[in-house]
């Protein structure tokens, strides 16, 4: 599994295993309510300090060789990023630089919400070899089109716990959207999440604030608390 003669490295399912352990230590995540829409152009692949990996995992992961990077000398995934990103111009490998562009195309697609566009990119996710990539537009589709439209997206993610995951999303929007009830607790980490960066009320984001799930939802909470108590005062200073 690797590029050296005599070096066979490891194994498909030992790969598989390192790719589950690598993925979960990514910095930005698709999937997140907070990911930022310019954060999809600015991901490790990318980047001119990007290193790819030999082998079948250099398909998706690379060392980091950027100095100012919080990473430098780690390896990280392709679609993952930070603050220090440096344009290279093209992505990794041309194998690479192709599904950048297929990933780029997607998101434009979705962006425009044409209908037909959108035909389109249902057919095209159905075929797409990457299936974290198709995932990662699903769950993006799921958040911009209606809810009576989102079981056809679901059908569409991988088997397995790709499906799960796109239908746990799907019901944390109607959640989001509908106003949540009953307590926290109760709440997936993604809904919390969106909950504190999004909402406008003052109990639930002081219930965040003291109740959230973890460190950092309760942070988010009381600073966006924080700052719409503050806004008004902002406005008489004018």
């Amino acid at each position: 599994m690797t590029d050296i003669p005599g070096h066979p490295g490891p194994s498909a399912a030992e790969c598989s295993a390192i790719h589950e352990r690598w993925v979960a230590e990514r910095n930005r995540r698709t999937e997140d309510p907070g990911y930022r829409e310019e954060w999809y152009s600015e991901q490790c692949g990318g980047c001119r300090f990007w290193l790819p990996l030999s082998g079948e995992l250099g398909r998706d992961y690379g060392a980091c060789a950027n100095p100012a990077s919080p990473f430098d000398g780690r390896v990280r995934f392709e679609h993952d990023g930070c603050e220090a990103f440096q344009e290279s111009g093209a992505w990794s490998t041309p194998e690479d630089h192709d599904a950048h562009r297929r990933w780029m195309t997607y998101l434009r697609t979705l962006d425009s919400m044409d209908e037909g566009g959108l035909d389109l990119l249902r057919a095209a996710l159905a075929e797409e070899p990457d299936r974290e990539m198709a995932l990662a537009v699903i769950l993006r589709a799921l958040e911009v089109v209606g809810a009576s439209e989102r079981q056809e997206w679901i059908e569409l993610a991988p088997p397995g716990e790709g499906r799960e995951h796109a239908e746990s999303r799907a019901r944390d929007l109607g959640i989001v959207a509908g106003g949540p009830t009953g307590v926290p607790d109760e709440w997936s980490d993604w809904t919390q999440q969106r909950i504190a960066a999004t909402s406008s009320d003052l109990a639930m984001l002081d219930l965040l604030a003291q109740a959230g799930r973890t460190r950092g939802i309760r942070r988010m909470a009381a600073e966006r608390r924080q700052a719409m108590v503050l806004r008004p005062e902002a406005g008489d200073d004018r």
